[in-house]
């Protein structure tokens, strides 16, 4: 039995709710096709950390006898491509331990890797300020990001990213963008490394075969008191739709103020069709996804974006705006499920919302068939298949 670990270099907690996502989540995969697989993480360790984590120094996690000791075949570490980490990275390497690096971006964080999305980054990640500032702040970070920014930050990069035998992406969005980036600061050799590999989602987002049929329901899961989450936008995307559809909205995470106030200012009727739920646990989400047809997304930007990933999993289609920001999304709808709004106005994506609840209602959705599509690309053991491929066969 080989022993692949995965982990990250960041101190987060390690209860259930780390093994349910990424990393963790990809450990679980490991352990599931039968490997000897264990998380690491950095940090002191607390009181809820599972048997499965472990905790190590940062100066263990840069020292080869360290990685040596573990007796690893190889590892599976979410370090985004940062220079910060390259030592780590350089560590285990140097104890014979093979490495894929992941990251859950995007990769349009340089002009290198997508120009015409670098210049509309400072409108998509400030759409909330006066267009004149968007504009002002664009035209100052232009000299920057093409000059010393690339000697102080995407050259380093890039070569972090070489620095092992796989870097892991998202989307094949991503994997081009990144492909890009590496090829033109480090060279084609270095940019081969950069592979597409779905994040996995966790095994309970599945759809239902014994339910009769999908409720006439639309779910929006989000943290919605962040700004990245667009929540005007939703809301006023909700007012619109309501009066042309049958469906009932219920709104997952944390509920700020402004929702609040909005969903007090709604007529009865309409009242009647939105339940604001709140936060809840994992498996209440996942309860939701099975039993609704759409999964609402307002946000300005995402990376790999695991929820609309659990709703096509549980069989739901995805509905939001057309977006570099949002290649995620472009991919999730990819397979007869979902549409994009080529606007990200209101009226934009109430109308997209509108044509795919009207696409379920004349048989154009066909749940089981969605949630099949996608299981392949996201089933932990799947993904963690996918990875230990990678390293036996290179392709």
């Amino acid at each position: 039995m080989a022993r692949w670990y995965t982990g990250t270099p960041r101190n987060f907690r390690g209860d259930e709710t780390y093994f349910a996502r990424e990393s963790g989540l990809t450990c679980r995969g490991l352990q599931k096709l039968g490997h000897d697989s264990r998380a690491i993480m950095p940090g002191l360790p607390m009181p809820d950390d599972l048997p499965d984590l472990i905790r190590a120094t940062k100066e263990e996690l840069a020292s080869p006898v360290w990685w040596e000791g573990l007796g690893l075949e190889g590892m599976i570490f979410y370090t985004w491509g940062s220079p910060r980490y390259a030592r780590m990275v350089s560590a285990a390497r140097s104890a014979g331990v093979r490495v894929a690096q992941v990251t859950d971006t995007q990769g349009v964080f340089s002009p290198l890797s997508d120009w015409k999305a670098h210049l509309g980054a400072e409108r998509v990640h400030y759409w909330h300020e006066p267009r004149w500032k968007q504009t002002a702040r664009t035209l100052a970070k232009i000299p920057v990001s093409h000059t010393a920014r690339i000697l102080t930050r995407d050259i380093p990069t890039a070569r972090a990213i070489a620095g092992s035998e796989f870097f892991l992406v998202s989307t094949p969005q991503a994997e081009a963008r990144y492909r890009s980036f590496v090829s033109r600061l480090v060279g084609t050799d270095a940019a081969r490394k950069v592979r597409f590999i779905p994040v996995p989602v966790n095994f309970h987002f599945r759809f239902d075969p014994a339910a009769d049929r999908k409720e006439d329901e639309v779910l929006a899961v989000g943290r919605w008191d962040s700004l990245q989450k667009r929540t005007p936008l939703l809301l006023e995307t909700i007012s619109l739709a309501i009066d042309r559809c049958t469906a009932s909205f219920r709104i997952f995470g944390k509920i700020p103020p402004e929702m609040e106030a909005w969903y007090a200012s709604l007529n009865a009727r309409a009242k009647s069709r939105v339940i604001l739920e709140g936060v809840v646990p994992n498996a209440v989400v996942a309860e939701a996804y099975k039993r609704a047809k759409v999964m609402l997304v307002s946000s300005a930007y995402e990376g790999c974006h695991n929820s609309s990933a659990e709703a096509v999993c549980s069989g739901a289609s995805v509905v939001g705006c057309r977006s570099p920001f949002l290649s995620v999304l472009e991919w999730h709808c990819s397979k007869g499920s979902g549409r994009l709004a080529d606007k990200p106005s209101a009226r934009a994506l109430a109308d997209a919302l509108c044509q795919e609840l009207e696409c379920w209602d004349t048989g154009g959705r066909d749940p089981g068939r969605i949630s099949m599509d996608w299981m392949p690309d996201f089933r932990p053991d799947l993904v963690a298949k996918k990875i230990l491929d990678l390293f036996s066969t290179g392709s």
